[in-house]
């Protein structure tokens, strides 16, 4: 807040002798045109549109003040913070009612240090503002003996030197402060040696923790797969690359499913559960590949490869486990 109020100050110092210039030259046009036109009738309309005509011309050099205390407003805070569209501060907040919170602003360390800022500010303006008018006092006692214009130029010379002074060391004392509350919301926003351990430690398990769920995960998926071959009528291979496990419950299911599949290590596996739970194994090479392309576990076979599994199931029951 004070390096904006510090640059718009310098601003309006620097743009004010022209600004007045052009009120100055508007209004002497304005009041010369109107006195030549004065209005016939007195009624608020005709009165309202000699005003207009009066100040008409002294307008462009007020909106250039205007204009310029409002730009440098803007890309001052627009440079400092950027373009954020909030409306945090509309928001009623209560607490600022209650006394004793008040009472805690009023003695927090943020307080004491702003009126520290303020009234080194104060002392700083007072000192300036002595300086000057001390260094000029022969001029102000003489303004007796001057015209009227030479006196408000040499008043208004004055009042631009102090403003002058005053907006430069504002605008040195802002600077600091703004580059001290820079670092200290910059140093609020850093985190401490244990906040950042105890943030990566929750965004990234250790190894050892995921080497242990990853155990923890094959162990399941073995245990899944060794009970789903369990359940299957016939292990169907190519014979070592791919091993499809087909079950098929006609109470259940009006074709046979794939129970599980898995292809060279995951084959390995199928295959020494297989053996181990004494399931058939069937080696048919085109159609061990054509269902593991083709099905997903827990998918019914589909109707182009029911023939081949079909006669596959029928050779087990014959041969193998005996007709059901």
């Amino acid at each position: 807040m004070d390096l904006t109020g510090a640059l718009v100050l310098l601003a309006a110092v620097l743009v004010l002798p022209a600004a007045i210039g052009t009120m100055g030259t508007g209004f002497m046009s304005g009041m010369s045109s109107s006195m030549r036109d004065l209005p016939s009738d007195l009624n608020m309309a005709s009165m309202a549109n000699h005003c207009m005509r009066m100040l008409g011309p002294a307008l462009p050099g007020l909106a250039m003040l205007v204009f310029t205390i409002m730009a440098v407003g803007v890309a001052s805070n627009f440079a400092q913070v950027g373009f954020v569209l909030s409306g945090e501060s509309l928001n009623p907040t209560f607490s600022k009612l209650n006394p004793l919170e008040g009472f805690k602003r009023l003695l927090s360390s943020r307080a004491i240090f702003d009126a520290a800022k303020a009234t080194l500010k104060s002392g700083l303006f007072g000192y300036l503002v002595w300086s000057e008018i001390s260094n000029h006092w022969d001029l102000l006692m003489g303004l007796s003996w001057l015209t009227p214009q030479g006196s408000m130029a040499a008043v208004g010379g004055l009042l631009r030197a102090i403003a002058i002074k005053v907006g430069i060391s504002w605008l040195i004392l802002a600077a600091v402060d703004y580059f001290f509350q820079r670092k200290q919301v910059d140093k609020q926003l850093k985190m401490t040696k244990e906040e950042l351990k105890q943030e990566m430690k929750d965004a990234e398990t250790s190894p050892e923790l995921k080497a242990a769920q990853h155990r923890r995960r094959r162990q399941l998926s073995r245990g899944r797969m060794k009970q789903a071959v369990q359940t299957a009528d016939v292990i169907i291979t190519n014979p070592t690359h791919y091993a499809v496990a087909i079950s098929y419950e006609r109470d259940k299911h009006a074709a046979p499913v794939v129970v599980a599949k898995g292809a060279d290590f995951l084959a390995a596996k199928i295959r020494e559960f297989a053996s181990e739970s004494k399931v058939p194994i069937v080696p048919n090479p085109p159609l061990a590949r054509a269902l593991y392309k083709k099905c997903e576990i827990g998918d019914a076979v589909p109707k182009e490869l029911f023939q081949p599994v079909a006669e596959v199931l029928a050779y087990v029951y014959r041969t193998i486990k005996g007709i059901r």
